[in-house]
């Protein structure tokens, strides 16, 4: 199955590989390049840690540990992990700033006074996705600039506050989830300080600031030393509603033979880091994305990841189950796994409620007996099972027609191949 969006997706990371970490977050539009006081790139000293560890690589003194997953940071092999971290090490202490670095995140401290915590979790991937190790550096510089710039919320007057302010949909944190890597106790905490309330069972919404450097998940508690929670959170929502209708969004209506009749949905894509925001205004964002997508009867809709959105009309029997089923898988395909991912989960939007009615589960080697009274194939273990819990209202839209007794979509997961 080929998707031009996921295809254009791919060119753009082949050729624009950047930085983008999610606490503070790098925007793509924000350059530490422009920047005047920026140092110069890939100015090198006596004790280099780079040129030391890439020497001795050279040497090809490297055992068979040495090439398996980092255990913190598994995006990279230990080698290229050792090495990102000394050089985070040396490009701060260049700055006369310090990093102290616990696991997948990290705690900065500025030689003013003001500090961070920080995730490593996408500067990891990025770094895995360099075509040569020689531009680590640049990568790691461009890293802690804007870290550095955006230590402290002490230089930001009350008028640019109110304009950096925006809301982000993020991930709910799992209890036991075996597909989740939250990054340590530090980014949990700030992760839990910053949310204002939950959207739906699986996504939360944040406050973040998009200052000149980048996007930060930011503390409530230090917000409300400028005003109060409401009122930030009114001029966040304008601010990111404004974003999202001048963006410039890719909208194609994906059909697939294969999945059969209305095995279709719409994919929307974009630059923005606020695509997977759009939920917030999802009726009003579709008539001007997709005037043609039926809202009548409902949508369903995923936010995979944060640059893209799917979504489909509310249809009924067969049509509507092939929909449901073709969109879990891609949700899925795109929505595990990445340090940018939001939900695989699917959403039903009808008359301005949200219900989520999809869910997942790895398939253990000791539960298969839960399978015994099952329609379907046991899946191996290992498998994901995917778990179809339609409401009453999404129920009697399958049901409509004759089709199917839908009496397996209780308790028990359906197994779907993605």
């Amino acid at each position: 199955m080929a998707f031009g969006f996921f295809q254009r997706r791919k060119k753009n990371q082949e050729d624009n590989p950047q930085v983008d970490f999610s606490m503070p977050e790098n925007n793509p539009d924000k350059d530490p390049e422009n920047l005047s006081d920026a140092p110069a790139k890939n100015t090198r000293k006596v004790g280099d840690p780079f040129e030391q560890k890439v020497e001795r690589d050279q040497q090809g003194q490297l055992s068979p540990a040495d090439l398996l997953p980092d255990v913190d940071l598994p995006q990279l092999n230990r080698t290229r992990a050792d090495l990102l971290r000394r050089e985070l090490e040396y490009r701060f202490a260049l700055q006369d700033a310090h990093i102290d670095i616990e696991g997948s995140s990290a705690k900065v401290l500025r030689a003013d006074g003001g500090s961070a915590h920080v995730s490593l979790r996408t500067l990891a991937m990025n770094a895995a996705g360099l075509g040569n190790v020689d531009q680590l550096p640049e990568l790691v510089e461009s890293f802690v600039h804007g870290t550095l710039a955006d230590a402290t919320l002490s230089d930001i007057s009350t008028a640019d506050l109110y304009k950096s302010l925006r809301l982000r949909l993020l991930p709910t944190p799992e209890a036991e989830s075996e597909l989740l890597d939250l990054g340590g106790d530090i980014e949990e905490q700030i992760r839990d300080d910053s949310i204002l309330r939950p959207f739906t069972s699986d996504m939360s919404i944040a406050l973040v600031l998009d200052t000149e450097h980048a996007i930060r998940i930011q503390p409530l508690q230090e917000l409300e030393r400028f005003d109060s929670l409401e009122a930030l959170e009114r001029a966040a929502d304008r601010n990111t509603w404004q974003e999202l209708v001048d963006a410039s969004v890719d909208a194609t209506h994906i059909t697939t033979e294969e999945g059969g009749e209305g095995a279709d949905f719409w994919a929307f894509e974009s630059d923005t880091y606020y695509l997977g925001s759009a939920p917030l205004f999802l009726t009003d964002l579709l008539r001007i994305w997709a005037p043609d997508l039926d809202q009548s009867n409902g949508v369903i809709f995923a936010v995979p990841d944060r640059d893209l959105l799917i979504a489909r009309p509310v249809t009924t029997g067969e049509d509507l189950m092939n929909g449901i089923t073709s969109m879990v898988r891609i949700a899925m395909r795109f929505g595990l796994g990445s340090p940018t991912s939001i939900s695989p989960r699917l959403h039903l939007l009808h008359e301005n409620n949200i219900n989520t009615f999809t869910d997942y589960r790895f398939i253990q080697a000791d539960s298969a007996e839960e399978w015994e009274e099952s329609s379907f194939e046991t899946p191996p273990p290992g498998a994901i099972g995917i778990e179809v819990r339609p409401d009453a209202y999404l129920m009697e839209r399958l049901q409509e027609g004759g089709f199917g007794d839908f009496g397996d979509f209780g308790e028990d997961p359906r197994d779907l191949e993605f």
